[in-house]
């Protein structure tokens, strides 16, 4: 007898819908708020991690500039923050056009096909 199996329910039901990357240490990605700007933690097509020091900054801020790296113009996007840890606190990005959520998730490929590269250039060369 053959059942569904039910992915989510393999997995705990924690998927995420998008992939996380750290950004570039060389070429941060910075979101705007205000008079200061802050390097985001972690990006994803859905949202982003940034320093806790950005919170307060975020809470009085409508639309926020980010300047991803290659970009000659930055990408207007909102945010609610969904949780904050002692360091971090993560967003989700609200209101996001399609166009504008997909040059954010070719960014991410790309971070991650880079990571990619570097450690297999690492495991190839420690052997």
């Amino acid at each position: 007898m053959t059942t569904d199996l039910n992915v989510n329910e393999l997995m705990g039901g924690d998927r995420r819908q998008f992939y996380r990357v750290v950004p570039s240490v060389e070429e941060p990605i910075v979101l705007k708020i205000g008079d200061g700007s802050f390097p985001l933690v972690e990006i994803s097509g859905g949202g982003c991690s940034l320093p806790i020091a950005a919170h307060s900054k975020l809470a009085d801020a409508g639309s926020l500039d980010l300047c991803l790296p290659g970009r000659s113009s930055t990408i207007s996007v909102q945010l609610q923050v969904v949780n904050i840890g002692a360091k971090a606190f993560g967003a989700v990005f609200v209101g996001l056009d399609k166009e504008v959520r997909e040059v954010i998730c070719d960014y991410v490929r790309s971070r991650e096909i880079e990571l990619a590269r570097r450690f297999r250039a690492q495991t190839y060369s420690a052997c």
